[in-house]
């Protein structure tokens, strides 16, 4: 990859789920003002290029305007740390991004994990986290604005494709003030419907919550009640799990009228560990129809995604190894997540046209031709050396049958 959010043609090609000629995918988008001569040929594609492809697959040549609703939220959590919550949050996001979504990613962990990943240095930048978002919003004197609140934004891949609402280690200082707010769980619900002219118009948002129950991460699980749940195939994270099952069991005692859900992730998985494929066995068993089909493996690749040398550099493994298998299990997993909580494109559910050669205007002709009635059939025309039409003996022949 040359630059962050940046991928080859093959992998654009996939995310756009198009086989056919490279030449003619390569058409989907313009050139873009001020690339060189290589680029100009499309050998690699932003994230925002995915998007445009992917709509003008479908037809629409102008970007739509999402409805002033909230996106669905995948709210990634665990209760424990150590699963690779933030490695699946953050590949999560970009992958979903790279295929042309746009999305909103909240650092809800103290820790800051999804923030370094991102080469952000929360020790010494100036860090607005969604603690001081909701404080702001609560606040009777000093209510948080627009320009507050997209202020709080950082943009990691261009034109709006993924951003991010950072976090540092003041955010452990958010559960003392909300155990003094009435209605504390309702506080995030309250936050995303204020600015819902922000938030909507993002496809998904995906927030990397804290490991154990905070006051927090009741507020996250009430505002996006369907959890996703990040479990390393070992004893101890078999048990955190139940003490997760446990507090969404509490939190649809406190409101059942909230769907609360949890769909679980399998992180770390090798086959020639027999500890491993019996956690599976026990996850499958002991929550039916829960767990994600796509299981994550133990890959190296995961290892590198934080730089050792230069924070910049560090990334999630569809960016620094895009072709590993690390990465193609994040992929198939994105695509999992895409339906199982019905992200859309744009607000539309993508579907792509048949294609053939002619872009657009042939399909529509084609469509338009069989959709004409067919012409009536022409008399056949007699043989110039006065012998019947091959039609005109088969007619004979089957008159003379019908009469005797």
């Amino acid at each position: 990859m040359t630059s962050r959010g940046t991928i080859k043609l093959k992998l654009a090609q996939e995310f756009c789920r198009w086989s056919g000629a490279s030449t003619t995918f390569r058409t989907l988008v313009p050139p873009r003002p001020g690339d060189g001569e290589k680029e100009s040929y499309h050998n690699t594609y932003r994230a925002i290029d995915i998007r445009h492809a992917r709509l003008r697959l479908m037809d629409v040549f102008e970007e739509p305007t999402r409805a002033r609703t909230i996106p669905p939220i995948i709210n990634v959590r665990m209760a424990k740390g150590g699963t690779g919550k933030t490695t699946v949050a953050a590949n999560l996001a970009a992958c979903i991004a790279m295929q042309g979504h746009r999305v909103l990613m909240i650092d809800a962990d103290p820790q800051a994990s999804l923030t370094t990943m991102w080469g952000i240095d929360w020790a010494v930048e100036d860090i607005t986290h969604i603690g001081h978002l909701l404080q702001a919003n609560e606040s009777k004197t000093d209510k948080l604005t627009r320009e507050e609140l997209e202020g709080a934004i950082r943009p990691i891949y261009s034109d709006g494709m993924l951003d991010l609402i950072a976090s540092d280690i003041t955010l452990t200082d958010i559960d003392t003030w909300l155990t003094s707010v009435m209605g504390r769980e309702l506080l995030v619900a309250k936050l995303l419907n204020a600015h819902v002219d922000v938030f909507s118009r993002y496809d998904a948002i995906i927030i990397d919550g804290a490991p154990g129950t905070t006051q927090l991460s009741n507020a996250l699980a009430y505002a996006a009640p369907h959890l996703l749940a990040v479990v390393m195939l070992d004893g101890q994270s078999i048990k955190a799990m139940e003490v997760l099952a446990a507090n969404m069991q509490e939190m649809h005692e406190a409101f059942p009228d909230r769907p609360f859900d949890v769909r679980i992730v399998a992180n770390k998985f090798s086959s020639q560990i027999t500890a491993c494929r019996d956690a599976l066995e026990t996850l499958r068993a002991a929550y039916p129809g829960k767990l994600d089909s796509n299981i994550i493996p133990t890959a190296a690749g995961f290892l590198r995604q934080v730089s050792l040398v230069n924070e910049e550099d560090s990334g999630p493994v569809i960016e620094r190894e895009p072709s590993s298998p690390a990465a193609r299990a994040m992929v198939d997993l994105s695509r999992s997540v895409i339906g199982a909580y019905d992200i859309q494109l744009a607000g539309l559910t993508p579907v792509v046209m048949p294609r053939r050669q002619g872009g657009s205007s042939a399909v529509r002709a084609a469509m338009k031709k069989a959709a004409q009635p067919e012409p009536d059939e022409p008399a056949a025309q007699p043989d110039p050396r006065g012998r019947a039409s091959k039609k005109q003996q088969a007619g004979d022949a089957a008159t003379a049958k019908e009469r005797a």
